[in-house]
């Protein structure tokens, strides 16, 4: 055909496009992890039953002091601690953190769609890095909200009544951050936890049992020197440590950060060795 001629004849050579490099294919990967995120709506109705239930907890909690305050005795109103008292949600609201950052990955899995993103990406620690750092930045930004407006909520509550705190009190605002954070790792922790197991329930069961169920177990046996080495370094245990008042044989905020995030980082190196040697 002429045309066909032609333009095989007077054809060039495609032009090559930009090159692929390192920072393009991060950005590539960080869209396509960010909009699969954005359609998992099991990741908002967790988010917002984790948002739902500390404030509501908050405020129940809090409502109750003030409505008792006056009964209480000199002893109980000496040990009050109004930001403690309105906190009190993040000895529970972390389990929902870490089922957020598990069902990052643990549908994928569940539906197979996991396969795809790897075939599309093979670099399979590229997408976890993207997965953890858009996690890390929602997670974050989620428990900010949370912290910040349960603290309002309950403080409002036991104001007129009770002994209340305000973000300029002392103290408040790094029980607040403390407790930003702890969410934070937690959401990270089940993030790699997912990876390792690949399983909702599983990963959810395992935060269950390491967040609740052992440190209850663990809390009455004899505080000798296994139980000072072993026990405060336990993820709740410091998460706890982060956001409430300083608590005998506990370890102090600071370090508690740093050892929380060697967690968080142990357990990723373990979620990275387990997509270099398992299928997908």
């Amino acid at each position: 055909m002429p045309g066909t001629s032609k333009r095989i004849s007077n054809g060039s050579p495609p032009v090559p496009g930009p090159p692929v490099t390192a920072l393009r294919r991060g950005r590539a990967v960080l869209t396509s992890e960010w909009i699969k995120m954005g359609s998992l709506r099991s990741l908002r109705a967790t988010a917002l039953t984790g948002l739902v239930f500390s404030v509501l907890l908050a405020f129940l909690v809090c409502t109750g002091f003030h409505s008792r305050w006056h009964s209480l005795g000199p002893e109980t109103r000496a040990a009050f601690r109004p930001v403690d008292t309105s906190l009190g949600f993040l000895q529970l609201t972390p389990l929902l953190f870490g089922a957020l950052g598990a069902l990052v990955v643990t549908g994928e899995y569940g539906t197979g769609q996991i396969r795809g993103t790897f075939a599309a990406t093979p670099q399979r620690p590229l997408v976890l890095a993207a997965k953890a750092v858009l996690l890390g930045a929602v997670g974050l930004a989620l428990a900010l909200i949370t912290v910040g407006f349960a603290f309002l909520v309950g403080q409002g509550q036991l104001a007129g009544t009770a002994p209340h705190a305000s973000l300029g009190s002392s103290g408040a605002a790094g029980a607040l951050l403390g407790g930003a954070l702890y969410l934070t790792l937690t959401a990270l922790f089940g993030l790699f936890l997912g990876v390792v197991v690949r399983s909702t329930a599983v990963a959810v069961s395992t935060l269950f049992g390491l967040f609740l169920v052992l440190p209850v177990l663990v809390d009455n046996l004899p505080k000798g020197a296994a139980w000072r080495h072993t026990v405060p370094w336990l993820p709740s245990n410091l998460g706890y440590s982060l956001w409430h008042s300083p608590a005998p044989l506990l370890v102090r905020a600071t370090p508690a950060g740093f050892a929380l995030a060697g967690w968080v980082v142990l357990l990723a190196a373990g979620a990275l060795a387990s997509l270099r040697v398992r299928d997908a």
